[in-house]
């Protein structure tokens, strides 16, 4: 019998409705959905759920796989956002509007104005044409999977969909989860999404059959959750991050680079940097503070700052300090083609994180063959495959000793150059392809697209 695997890409569509940049969690999506067995496999369909709704419309792969293309990205982004416009008219009266907040009207009104085509045109800097209608995708059965990538959390209708869909139709539900930490750490995010997080979790989590995680610290973190709030043991399988982010090798001269650094500021100069958003929960200030204890005691043997990362919750002060600290320079909206550039003109990197799910700065950065001294945090050393140098994040001494070594040593950073080089030359690293078997498996499918 056939089995279907609905990949469920609503949390793109969302996101991408309101920012041009992907955050780690819409970047494993993307490569996942992007991996070659994926795209290969006939029994993938992608789709995408109305707000309010319980219908899921059909996303076209073409469209998904161009996120990837710096050349035709933008055009992507502008088709996402005209077919969420088009999903805002499926709102039914009396359904539940409490899935949506004051963020959506202004696509809610688009919508029902019929005004999708303007709204691809303006993002898409180009003449409006007439856009395809939704369709609708068929129901699945019981012998099919639906798979969420774990980017739909901030939706409250998204547990009772999830489980009324199970209800009707005995689908597979794989879930994937990223962290826990808007459980254990609530002060680390706002009270709203904690609630909304905390809440969806708990009430999609009977209905899940499989979980997968992106790291062992995040399995073992939902199995101590699942445990202690009495909810149904499952399956629990660890997708692996893939290393090939990039598609450049090491040494590679991506074209196009020196633009990049030059449309960054950064061009001549070395620098440190720190990539992630700019909120509490990843450090940041500890970070400025020891750059400030390093200028004082190294003066102008210290490198400047690039801070490439959105403006997070929270971060009021923490960015009003960022903008008025010499030496330090913020880069809020950086495509990946230009983080690549970034990463590989750096003369190391810190994720000074109290805790990560995974920690895609650091295997990233060690991927581009630059050091990297990373916190203890979460599962900031498997990111790292013992490839960095790591301290305790609530120990300032320590990451500005290792900072120090690097910054007056050179021949030291050298060798640390040399040491992740070499294990990148002779050991395995998974790539996302690695990734997207395990993730057909869930659904006894194989990468060929056959059911074995």
């Amino acid at each position: 019998m056939t089995r279907r695997f609905l990949f469920d890409v609503s949390g793109l569509l969302h996101w991408y409705a309101f920012f041009p940049n992907p955050s780690g969690i819409q970047r494993v999506a993307e490569k996942l959905l992007t991996s070659t067995v994926v795209q290969r496999n006939k029994h993938v369909e992608f789709v995408a759920r109305a707000l309010g709704g319980d219908e899921l419309y059909r996303v076209d792969g073409r469209t998904l796989r161009d996120l990837q293309d710096p050349l035709r990205r933008r055009a992507a982004i502008a088709r996402l956002r005209a077919l969420f416009t088009m999903t805002m008219r499926q709102v039914r009266r009396g359904g539940p509007l409490s899935d949506m907040a004051i963020v959506h009207a202004p696509y809610f009104l688009l919508g029902h104005a019929r005004l999708a085509p303007l709204v691809e045109a303006w993002f898409g800097r180009r003449l409006p044409t007439a856009l395809p209608p939704l369709e609708v995708v068929r129901e699945p059965g019981p012998q099919d999977t639906f798979f969420n990538p774990g980017d739909l959390w901030w939706q409250n209708y998204y547990a009772p969909f999830v489980l009324r869909l199970k209800a009707r139709t005995g689908v597979r539900v794989v879930q994937m989860i990223h962290d826990l930490f808007f459980i254990e750490r609530p002060d680390w995010a706002s009270p709203t999404f904690v609630r909304t997080f905390t809440s969806t979790f708990s009430e999609a989590a009977p209905g899940v059959d499989r979980w997968l995680t992106n790291s062992v610290f995040v399995k073992e973190q939902l199995g101590v959750y699942m445990g202690s709030h009495s909810l149904p043991p499952r399956p629990v399988e660890v997708l692996p991050m893939g290393w090939d982010s990039f598609a450049v090798s090491r040494g590679e001269d991506r074209p196009g680079a020196g633009m990049a650094l030059r449309r960054s500021g950064i061009v001549g100069q070395p620098f440190i940097l720190f990539v992630g958003t700019v909120e509490p929960r990843k450090n940041l200030a500890m970070l400025l503070d020891v750059m400030e204890d390093l200028r004082r005691d190294l003066g102008e043997r210290v490198p400047d700052l690039v801070v490439v990362g959105g403006y997070g919750w929270s971060a009021k002060g923490l960015a009003a300090r960022l903008w008025r600290t010499p030496h330090t320079r913020w880069l809020t909206r950086v495509r990946d083609a230009d983080l690549s550039a970034i990463y590989r003109a750096a003369l190391f990197t810190v994720s000074p994180s109290y805790s990560e799910g995974w920690g895609l700065p650091v295997q990233e950065s060690i991927a581009h063959g630059v050091p990297c001294i990373a916190s203890t945090g979460g599962a900031l050393r498997e990111s790292s495959r013992g490839l960095a140098v790591h301290f305790d994040p609530l120990d300032p001494a320590s990451l500005k000793s290792a900072m120090a070594h690097w910054i007056t040593d050179g021949a030291a950073l050298q060798r640390e150059r040399a040491r992740i080089a070499e294990a990148l030359d002779s050991e395995h690293f998974p790539t996302w392809n690695d990734a997207g078997q395990v993730l057909l498996k869930q659904a006894s499918l194989d990468g060929s697209g056959r059911d074995p």
